[in-house]
């Protein structure tokens, strides 16, 4: 257990509470940068458990400042309040994925909760209770409302939500894009109205942006600096065995400056890190210890955190190989290159405003 990050959490539990007076965000490090993951939590991540983290934690011989859990909906809009629970005991800060779909079928219209649903209310009394359950918690939370919308896999994307359509919203902004912005904003206005004060927003970008398209491009995604408290990425080097391998510094000399541009001050995150394990294992651990290393050494200043993907199965349920101890050369790579990370997370009750 992170017994440093525990503490921290209880303090500010104690001086907040459910009638909080004051917003409680996850602020980034004043030096170094945090470790975070996506422990293995099957494929629906239902199936989190103190002993799932702890065996992460054991793996990486390194202690996590927050865990994702994807929510999705297509079993109603019920906020996953037992995870949270777990992973706050654990001392772990739950990072909670907004997952808008109905089917959890990829490169398809969603056929329930689209965007426009979303904007015309729709849900507007389901999203209520949610933000009301975060508010009982008593403790600070993460949440990321439709992660990779750039990318036009997922159902909320601008890819299936009018793409460079000018018809609705403002003139000249693409209908896709501003439909995503306008939810996200949708979705944190109604915590906001609701009184809830512990949680940190984030936003979730795909490395490139599918279609590679003016309509498409990051920016328009952006919700703005008032409704966002991290930004950040997807990095994989690769997803499969048989992938070409993509090298992290090329990545993050396209992926960086672009994140970097949509704000001047939010922190940046390393949302998804992964690749997946070829036969040998050496390609793997030399591209590990490339990445960790040069995030490590604060070669990319605005990047205050990682989370390594760590699921061992992929949505088709075959073996994703992207797990940290898919082979012994991995593994020590992993754990060499996380000591120069931090797991300590600085906590600092806010007055008014979203800012951090």
């Amino acid at each position: 257990m992170n017994r440093g990050l525990a503490a921290a959490l209880t303090l500010i539990v104690l001086g907040c509470g459910e009638a909080c007076a004051s917003d409680v965000r996850l602020a980034p490090p004043e030096h170094g940068v945090y470790h975070a993951a996506h422990p293995d939590f099957g494929l629906r991540d239902d199936l989190v458990t103190a002993e799932r983290v702890r065996r992460f934690v054991s793996l990486a011989e390194k202690d996590i400042v927050w865990s994702f859990v994807s929510f999705h909906w297509d079993r109603g809009i019920i906020f996953p309040t037992e995870a949270c629970k777990i992973l706050h005991k654990e001392g772990v800060v739950p990072l909670i994925g907004f997952m808008p779909w109905s089917t959890l079928a990829q490169s398809k219209p969603e056929p329930l909760y689209t965007l426009g649903a979303i904007l015309s209310g729709v849900y507007d009394d389901a999203l209520r209770a949610c933000a009301r359950e975060v508010r009982s918690l008593g403790f600070p939370i993460m949440i990321e409302f439709g992660p990779e919308a750039n990318g036009s896999w997922f159902p909320w994307s601008g890819a299936w939500n009018g793409r460079g359509e000018d018809a609705y919203g403002e003139a000249g902004y693409p209908d896709g894009p501003e439909r995503f912005r306008d939810s996200y904003r949708r979705v944190v206005q109604i915590f906001r109205d609701e009184g809830v004060r512990n949680v940190t927003w984030v936003f979730h970008l795909a490395p490139s942006s599918a279609p590679d398209a003016l309509w498409n491009a990051a920016a328009y995604y952006y919700p703005g600096d008032e409704w966002v408290d991290w930004i950040g990425d997807s990095l994989y080097g690769k997803r499969r065995r048989h992938d070409d391998v993509k090298p992290f510094e090329a990545m993050m000399l396209r992926v960086y400056p672009e994140l970097a541009a949509l704000s001047r001050t939010k922190p940046i995150a390393i949302l998804e890190l992964g690749i997946a394990d070829d036969h040998e294992g050496a390609m793997k651990a030399r591209w590990i210890e490339e990445a960790l290393s040069a995030i490590s050494a604060g070669k990319y200043p605005r990047v205050k955190a990682v989370s390594w993907w760590n699921k061992t199965r992929r949505p088709d349920g075959t073996r994703s190989m992207l797990e940290i101890d898919s082979g012994p050369a991995s593994l020590s790579a992993y754990r060499e290159g996380v000591k120069g990370l931090i797991d300590q997370a600085n906590w600092s009750p806010r007055q008014g405003g979203p800012h951090l």
